[in-house]
């Protein structure tokens, strides 16, 4: 039987780090940090992380200021505003949520966004960073699921590390991360579902990440004993939210895995927090 990861425990050890950090440095720079959040439009789960993000600042003494901006507006006015927060001395930090109106790419939004002032580790310039790990400020999910991992005491250094799924904001950072702890580490996408190869990849693998966004995707069968398991999956079905993990299945194989939810989920807000006061102390020192 698998030992459960309580993604919210490990969430609050974070903030308390946080919180201390900022308190540190707060008094010399005269102001708390500031996470500007802009949210374009409608969006029922945009809104729910938008809250979570909220309450989290505020349990760490970041100061966090909600930009809500029309559905009908152009691409030029948000970057507008974007180049507005760019310019403001308060603002440590800014993160563009998710979904955009249909016209206006999150990428090109990212891109607008100051390196320094990259909340979400996502810019350009900071992706690259982990290429020679050099990265300070890193995409959420990927340092919510590394950090999850070392407070296991999981060694990386010649595991088998397979992560399904590969997105530029979790499958192809994390990849990079783990490439840099020396894991042996493969990728598989929907190229690798179409050719049938998938359970024999994840069959393999010491450490296995999953984050496609498909409802229990991988049986227990797909899973070597012993296997640490991050689901990073979140998809609402009639039983209720359930992870890319068939977790009644694989529970009963894994030596360790997440839950969903409750598992990366709330360490990804943290890490998030993690990234503003690093911005902060960065900005500052």
């Amino acid at each position: 039987m698998s030992k459960i990861i309580d993604g919210r425990e490990i969430a609050l050890a974070i903030n308390d780090k946080v919180k201390k950090n900022i308190q540190d440095l707060e008094f010399s720079v005269g102001r708390a940090p500031k996470l500007a959040s802009v949210l374009v439009g409608s969006s029922g789960d945009a809104e729910i992380y938008v809250n979570m993000q909220k309450k989290a600042a505020e349990l760490v003494g970041i100061e966090f200021a909600s930009h809500e901006m029309d559905a009908g507006i152009s691409k030029d006015e948000l970057f507008v505003k974007i180049a507005e927060l760019n310019a403001d001395e308060t603002v440590t930090s800014i993160i563009v949520q998710k979904p955009l109106p249909e016209g206006i790419q999150h990428d090109s939004v990212v891109a607008s966004i100051r390196p320094e002032k990259d909340a979400e580790g996502i810019h350009t310039f900071n992706l690259g960073k982990i290429l020679r790990k050099e990265a300070d400020i890193v995409p959420c999910t990927p340092g919510a699921i590394m950090k999850m991992l070392r407070m296991q005491q999981i060694e990386f250094y010649g595991k088998e590390v397979v992560i399904i799924g590969h997105s530029a904001i979790v499958g192809k950072p994390l990849s990079m991360m783990m490439l840099n702890e020396m894991a042996t580490t493969t990728v598989c996408h929907i190229g690798t579902y179409e050719k049938g190869d998938l359970a024999s990849h994840a069959r393999r693998a010491d450490v296995l990440v999953v984050a496609v966004g498909k409802a229990e995707l991988v049986k227990g069968d797909w899973v070597k004993d012993g296997a640490a398991v991050i689901d990073v999956g979140i998809n609402k079905t009639a039983a209720g939210i359930v992870g890319d993990v068939k977790f009644s299945e694989v529970v009963e194989k894994a030596s360790i895995i997440t839950p969903v939810p409750g598992g990366v989920g709330p360490v990804t807000v943290s890490i998030l927090m993690r990234n503003v006061s690093r911005a902060y102390r960065n900005q500052h020192s």
